[in-house]
């Protein structure tokens, strides 16, 4: 990833598109860091920082035109790709991320899921029934010329935001009106070409675009020809350039919590009110299950050479540099271990929403949001006997509590830990066990929940979460861990004593085998597009009992490559895959989706 490359690629498009790409990188090396260095105590920084100058300049949306530049590459043998050669680009990153990101990912055209009749305006557009819907039934409640499209809560999470919300904060925001079906540069506060494009994850790019692809001369280290420094930076001070750490799982859960969970701070929730117009409930979220089917258009870190070489040198000089740059260990699953971090991280997001609804609550003297509470209390069909009531209660019967499944899985983590060499973690799940009966008072003691109760509680559980996923850092994801682990999901899944009467529980550790299997198939043997036969088999069994899929009608690959496999996002049905995920999820049978997971084979 160089500058060298993105004018090759430049010219290999056009003089035009060259010429404009050279401008631009002539106007951000401007402000290159290699002239610039924090000062500490006196000392030069070992790294160079971003001067007060550069973080006051605008470092607004560069988009997936800029990134795909070098970010385009199928072919690594093409002619034209030797800088990409000397600095070993292809042992560190895919290069590809550009073309499976806009052939198959969903996040690309999430703009287009908010157009109507009145707003599918613009070319190879489409009216989404379900925002139709949803725009009808709103304009009653806001005003006759009601636009989804133009609405600043709906774009937060359908479209991209111009600027980092350290440059304009969510109060600031404007909706802005449509030409054509695309949004006016000049009056929103958003981008709507790209969907939800790169830098709602990666972070705004046009700090950190030129350092980081910047190489230089260094024979000392073969068998690189030329080195890029970037990589050698700590995550913080990368992140002090702009750049999301998405290689911590922690950092990952909370940049996808935003939206799939919610935060209001970043003007991002779905309320009650979206969902009673016609809006979709969240799926609970599942960090691995998710960019399985976005699909994953990067590399783990044991598949990246770079990284590995890294860990190898560790292990022999008894060094966390790997660890500490990439998140990865020789000899541990860097799968399981995201899966384990990012289900701690995942409930230590719901805390934080709750909390933040808590504020809400008592700031207009009311209960809390409808959206805050479990749907599956009231939105169930009475049936004797009930999965419902097999599910148990923590707080009062009969009152809605909070959505179960983020502890179910972290609990579930936290059991299986507690067993592993060096943890510091037999009383975690005791410790959970007691915040969560403080959690369920909180919402119990009231109809619609006592909003001081629940600031207090969840404050707790968020700070109570993100300590104890640290303490996963000491422990080692084996193979023997990880099967362990996909054992204990197993049987937890098949327990008769304890059955599982929740389909979101349910859905999550179906996902959880899916997960834990793939990565303890031999990695040298497997196909990657090809679905392993006892996972077959399962989810032919849960058909229509439970969501294995949050793209149902797709052809799944669990590796997707740059063509073929899952359809295009234009090619699906918005409206269609809502429809079949909703009516599985209201036929879930808690007896027959224990039998089928008690009954997998294990690897």
């Amino acid at each position: 990833m160089t500058t060298e490359h993105a004018k090759r690629a430049g010219r290999a498009i056009g003089l035009a598109a060259a010429f404009a790409g050279l401008m631009l990188g002539l106007v951000i090396a401007s402000t290159s860091p290699q002239v610039t260095a924090a000062q500490k105590d006196g000392k030069k920084d070992a790294f160079p920082r971003p001067t007060d100058d550069q973080r006051n300049k605008d470092y607004a949306l560069l988009g997936a035109s800029q990134c795909k530049k070098c970010h385009s590459v199928n072919d690594r043998k093409a002619p034209g790709l030797d800088e990409y050669q000397d600095t070993m680009a292809f042992d560190f990153i895919r290069l590809s991320e550009n073309i499976v990101w806009s052939a198959h990912d969903l996040h690309s055209t999430a703009f287009r899921s908010l157009l109507t009749s009145e707003t599918a305006k613009g070319p190879n557009q489409k009216p989404n029934p379900t925002a139709q819907r949803m725009e009808d039934k709103l304009r009653k409640y806001k005003a006759p010329d009601y636009r989804v499209a133009t609405d600043k809560d709906c774009l937060a999470c359908h479209s991209s935001t111009r600027q980092p919300f350290s440059k304009e904060p969510p109060s600031a925001w404007k909706g802005g009106t449509l030409n054509n079906g695309v949004l006016d540069v000049k009056t929103s506060s958003f981008s709507s070409l790209e969907g939800v494009g790169c830098e709602m994850c990666h972070g705004h790019g046009k700090m950190y675009q030129t350092v980081h692809q910047e190489s230089r001369e260094d024979g000392s280290n073969p068998p690189a020809v030329k080195v890029v420094d970037w990589r050698s930076f700590p995550p913080a001070v990368k992140r002090d350039w702009g750049l999301t750490n998405l290689r911590d799982a922690a950092t990952a859960t909370q940049t996808c919590a935003s939206c799939h969970i919610g935060n209001k701070s970043e003007g991002r929730f779905v309320t009650h009110d979206m969902f009673a117009a016609g809006h979709p409930p969240l799926p609970p979220l599942d960090l691995l299950a998710y960019t399985r089917e976005q699909p994953r258009h990067w590399g783990f870190a044991h598949e990246m050479k770079y990284i590995t070489d890294i860990a190898e040198k560790d292990e022999k000089n008894k060094t966390e540099q790997a660890f500490t740059l990439y998140h990865y260990r020789k000899g541990e699953s860097s799968v399981a271990r995201r899966f384990a971090e990012s289900s701690l991280a995942t409930l230590g997001a719901t805390a934080v929403l709750g909390a933040q609804l808590a504020d809400d609550a008592k700031a207009k003297n009311d209960g809390l949001d409808f959206a805050a509470f479990d749907c599956y209390s009231c939105h169930h069909n009475l049936k004797y006997p009930s999965e419902r009531q097999d599910r148990g209660y923590v707080g009062r019967p009969g009152r809605p509590l909070y959505r179960p499944a983020a502890f179910a899985l972290a609990r579930l983590v936290l059991d299986h830990a507690a067993g592993m060499k060096g943890a510091d973690l037999k009383t975690a799940v005791a410790e959970l066990d007691a915040v969560e009966l403080e959690l369920a008072d909180a919402f119990t003691t009231k109809t619609y929940g006592d909003a001081d109760k629940v600031k207090a509680s969840t404050a707790k559980l968020a700070k109570w979460s993100e300590d104890t996923r640290k303490k996963l850092e000491s422990v080692r994801y084996t193979l023997e861990e990880t099967k362990r682990l996909l054992e204990m999901v197993k049987a937890v899944a098949s327990d008769e004593k304890k059955p599982v009467g929740d389909p979101e529980v349910a859905q999550l550790y179906t996902w959880a085998v899916e997960t834990l299997y793939i990565d303890l198939q031999p990695k040298d043997k497997t196909d990657k597009k090809v679905e392993p036969e006892p996972l077959v088999a399962m989810r032919k069994a849960l058909d229509g009992m439970i969501v294995t899929r949050l793209r149902p009608n797709a052809a799944f690959y669990y590796e997707q490559g740059v063509t073929g496999g899952i359809p295009g996002p234009t090619v699906e049905s918005v409206d269609n895959r809502l429809k079949v995920r909703m009516e599985t999820f209201n036929s879930f049978q808690g007896a027959p989706f224990r039998k089928v997971l008690g009954g997998i084979k294990l690897p």
